[in-house]
Parts: C-alpha cells; structure tokens; sequence
C-alpha cells in the first residue's frame, strides 16, 4: 500500500499530464513544433541570402507612381535572360532599376533573387541605355531636326552616305491616321526625332492639326517634308488620298505636280511653322526624270526615298507585318545613313516602335532626322 505522500506525489503527476495535453490541443497546427502553419495559397519562400532588403524606403519604390510593371527575380534569373523576357535591353534594365538597386548600375551580375525590378518603365518610356563598362554599347549621341541642306545639288536618297552612326526614322501621312497621335507622343517621350511627310489634304483633317501643332511644338526634334496635295501618282496618274478624284485624267503635267506641291506648302507652313523646302518624298515612291524637273521648278530638289520599307500600311489580315516582324526587319537591317519608311497610320507602327527604339538605340545607333543625317554633305 503507498503512502499518503506517495499518493499526494502521483495525483499532482496526473494533473500536470492533463494540464499539458489540454494546453497543446488548444494552440494552432503547427505551433507546438514551431514552424508555420500552412495556408491554402503557396507562399514562395527564399533565405535570407537570396532576399536582401530593398535599398530605398517603401516610398521610393518605383512602383510607387502605379504606372510600372515589377517582375520578382527568382532562382535562375539573369539580367540578360528578363531583358530577353520583356523585349528589352540589359541597359535599360539597369536604367530603371539602378537608383533602388544601385549595384546594378555598375555590375548587373548583382542581380539577386527576390528583388523586384522594374521591367516597363512609365507608359511607352524607354530610357537611353547608358555604358556601364568596356562591354556596352557606345554612348547614344543626340539627334537635331531642322536645320534643312542646301538646295543644291539635286539628288534623290535612299539612304545618306557617310552619315555615320545615324538611321532616320521617317513618317508619312498620307491616308489613315490611327494612332498618330499616339506614334507622335512616343517619339516625344523617348526623344527621338524624326522626319514627317504629311499631305495637305490629311494635313487639314482633326487628326492632321494636332500632328502639325506636335511638329510646331518640337522643332527641336521633328521637320517636314512635302507629300504633295492628294497623294497623287505622279507619274500614271490616279490612285490618291482620301479621294481619289482630283488625280484621275492620266499622267499629270508639270503644272499639276507644281500645284500638288505648293499647295501642300502653305498648309504644312500654316500648322508647323516650317518651310519644307527642299525635302519632299513622290507619292508611291513614284518619279521619273520628268516628275524631278517639275519638283524641282518649285525648290524641291532634295527627293527622299528609303532603304527600309517596314510595308506598315498593310494589316496583318491581308498579309501584314505584325510588330516584332517589322522591329526585327528594321534592327536587323538598319545600317549606318539608313532611311526607314513608316506611316502615321500603319497598323502595327506604335508596337513596333516599342521594341525598335531601345534595340537600334543598343546597337549604338542616334535616332534622328533627314537633316541631321545630311548634315555636312
């Protein structure tokens, strides 16, 4: 038989048991062993090594305007690879994210996982690369317009000799005009100049004033080339934009090509400010020797052709290009003095210059106008 301290010793035992066993029964899955308990939705997890704390205040993140898309870095990332992901470059990476994550600025190799990065920095913004060591690409030079050639010599251009390091972007407005205005802006955000070619007759239209007040409200990047009156072949006659009665008859006579021309002149002067003497590009791309004497007559001896025609025009629904085939045709092909034919309206022209802009600017080319690239000659 025990003892009555040995009986006290055993109830006060069973009581403690009890008293433990309610108290584990009562905590969270999980708690007793101190590890998290687990939610219906994955949660990633990273080590403190992979997940450094940002190096800016919630506050100076650049997400905090609302208008930029973040990507977080995850094992097997490199900055080459999300460039490659989101269509755009190393620098431009680097660009957006150096001032949170400073490191980047001088060594993308820090890149860690974790991080959020910037990958599409405010709406249609692409920054200029800049060089970060020995491997980047040349500094980017800057672009000017309007500072027109001579009249003399006369001479048609597909492409400008001895330009250096410059393609010319140039646009025509001749028919449709959506999205102009919004191929407009972009340029302007990512300052790129570049040559227009509008008609006077789209010129006149909602649409053509505001491109016209745009060009008058940036002559530091945008100049004009005349496009004639209605967009007229000059050489068969017909065809013609928005209509195509003032170009019927058969092929047009020297004082209707005069016509076409100064027509068009007074209304690009009206809305822009300038004078687009002597740059003018045929309709089509259409002239013979007959068409440049008449052009000439009236000061336009400067002719401007291409030697890249992105076909914009056309909608992918009958055979268009769609955006990266047009980015890729343009990188790919642009080569020092090149002359790049696009349209105000073409249907997949602001994508395509989405991705065109940072890669041509990567491979080391200034984006600019006919009259920077004729600079000099």
């Amino acid at each position: 038989m025990l003892s009555p301290r040995r009986r006290l010793i055993g109830l006060c035992l069973s009581v403690a048991i009890v008293l433990v066993a309610c108290t584990t029964q009562a905590l969270p899955s999980g708690a007793a062993t101190g590890t998290p308990a687990q939610t219906d939705a994955a949660t990633p997890t990273a080590t403190a090594s992979e997940t450094p704390p940002p190096e800016t205040s919630p506050s100076e993140s650049p997400a905090a305007s609302g208008n930029v898309t973040l990507y977080t870095v995850v094992p097997g990332d490199t900055m080459a690879s999300i460039a490659r992901r989101f269509a755009t470059s190393v620098e431009q990476l680097q660009a957006w994210n150096q001032a949170r994550y400073s490191s980047l600025a001088s060594d993308p190799g820090t890149l860690l996982v974790g991080w959020e990065l910037v990958v599409v920095g405010d709406p249609d913004i692409t920054p200029l690369p800049k060089p970060t060591g020995a491997a980047s690409p040349p500094p980017v030079a800057g672009c000017h317009a309007g500072n027109r050639a001579a009249a003399t010599p006369s001479a048609v251009y597909r492409s400008i000799p001895g330009a250096g390091a410059d393609v010319a972007l140039t646009f025509d407005m001749g028919g449709r005009l959506d999205p102009a205005l919004q191929i407009m802006t972009l340029l302007v955000a990512n300052k790129v100049c570049a040559t227009i070619f509008p008609t006077g007759a789209m010129s006149q239209t909602a649409i053509g004033q505001q491109v016209l007040a745009i060009i008058r409200a940036h002559p530091e990047l945008f100049e004009v080339g005349n496009h004639t009156m209605h967009h007229c072949d000059l050489v068969r006659g017909g065809l013609g934009s928005p209509t195509t009665a003032p170009c019927a008859g058969g092929p047009p006579t020297a004082a209707f090509i005069r016509k076409e021309l100064t027509d068009a002149a007074a209304i690009l002067k009206a809305g822009t400010g300038q004078d687009p003497v002597p740059y003018w590009r045929p309709p089509y791309g259409s002239y013979n020797q007959a068409v440049l004497n008449a052009a000439g007559s009236v000061g336009y001896t400067k002719t401007l052709l291409w030697d890249i025609d992105t076909i914009d025009w056309k909608p992918i629904s009958d055979g268009g290009p769609n955006a990266q085939q047009i980015a890729t045709k343009v990188v790919g092909g642009a080569v020092n003095g090149s002359v790049v034919l696009m349209h105000l309206g073409g249907y997949e022209t602001l994508d395509a210059l989405k991705l065109m802009i940072p890669r041509l600017r990567q491979r080391g080319f200034s984006l600019t106008s006919i009259s920077d690239e004729l600079d000099g000659r």
